[in-house]
């Protein structure tokens, strides 16, 4: 399995924001442009999603921007992916088992839910703010 770049790049958006948005302040498209090397058009759409979900705020005029739509802490990775591409899921029968006329008798099935059930739960573990945390990050590197 593998994230696509809608959701490794918001992640990435939501990261420079958290970083770039001192004391509340906006920060500009560009600013998020040239600290993700995001082109400002795919960062035009993946704003949209993350608006919607209320995890980005857009802010018009000349000092205009996007900043965090909730404290950095309360996003989890998991909203910021599923706002980006959907519910995640490794297989689409994992989410709908109505997907599939095969699910009934996959003897896959339990395995594939699993994994995906462990893949929601960790990004679900972690917050925006951990990423941020350069301890926390050590920690999940010398796990590896």
């Amino acid at each position: 399995m593998k994230l696509g770049t809608r959701a490794r790049y918001s992640l990435r958006l939501m990261l420079a924001v958290a970083k770039l948005g001192v004391e509340g302040k906006p920060v500009p498209l560009e600013d998020i442009s040239r600290a993700t090397k995001i082109s400002r058009s795919y960062l035009d759409q993946l704003t949209v999603s993350l608006k919607n979900l209320s995890l980005l705020r857009g802010h018009s005029g000349r000092s205009g921007g996007y900043t965090l739509g909730k404290p950095a802490g309360e996003i989890r990775l998991a909203e910021i992916i599923q706002a980006a591409i959907g519910p995640i899921a490794i297989v689409d029968c994992a989410v709908d088992p109505n997907l599939c006329p095969q699910s009934e008798f996959c003897d896959c099935m339990p395995l594939w839910e699993l994994v995906n059930r462990r893949i929601v739960e960790v990004l679900d573990a972690y917050s925006l703010a951990d990423l941020l945390d350069r301890d926390w990050l050590s920690k999940i590197r010398s796990m590896g």
